[in-house]
C-alpha cells in the first residue's frame, strides 16, 4: 500500500526536535573505544546476501546492544534478526553461481585489516536507496550533513 502526506518542514525546529535523539547517538558513539577489526572469510545467508565475516564480533555486538538498549523502539532490521549477525555486505539476493564467483573473487583479496574508530548513519528512503546522513567518531562531537 501506497502512503502520502502533506508536510511543512521546519527546518528552524529541527536542533529543538531532533536534539535529545542525537544527543544520545552522540554520547554512544563517543564512548566506544576505537579496536581493530579483520576481515578474512566470506560467508552467505540463506536470503542469497553474501558478505565478508568481521573478527572478532564482539565489538559489533556490543555497539548494538548499546543502541538497541538506548533505542528499543527502533530495533536493527526492524527486529527481522532477533540476534543481527555483524557483517560487512559484499553482494545481495545472489544466486549460487553469482555468490560462488563473488566469494572467490573476494576471497583473493582478503585478508582485510582497520581500525574501527567511529560510526556512519546511514538512512534508506522508501526506494531502497541508502545515502549518509551523519557520521560519529569516537570521543567526538557527531557531524551531519550541512553541520
Amino acid at each position: 500500500m501506497t502512503r502520502s502526506a502533506l508536510v511543512v518542514l521546519v527546518a528552524e525546529a529541527e536542533p529543538l526536535v531532533d536534539e535529545a535523539t542525537a544527543r544520545e547517538v552522540a554520547a554512544i558513539a563517543y564512548g566506544i573505544d576505537p579496536f581493530d577489526e579483520t576481515f578474512a572469510t566470506v560467508g552467505r545467508f540463506d536470503d542469497g546476501t553474501t558478505y565478508l565475516e568481521p573478527q572478532p564480533l564482539e565489538p559489533f555486538r556490543q555497539m548494538t546492544s548499546a543502541f538497541v538498549a538506548a533505542f528499543p523502539d527502533c530495533p536493527p532490521y526492524g527486529g527481522a534478526f532477533p540476534e543481527p549477525h555483524p557483517h560487512l555486505t559484499v553482494g545481495a539476493r545472489l544466486d549460487d553461481a553469482a555468490a560462488g564467483a563473488l566469494a572467490a573473487e573476494m576471497m583473493a583479496g582478503l585478508s582485510i585489516s582497520m581500525r574501527v574508530d567511529g560510526l556512519t548513519l546511514l538512512v534508506e528512503d522508501d526506494l531502497g536507496h541508502w545515502t549518509v546522513d551523519g557520521a560519529c567518531r569516537s570521543g567526538e562531537l557527531c557531524e551531519t550533513p550541512g553541520s
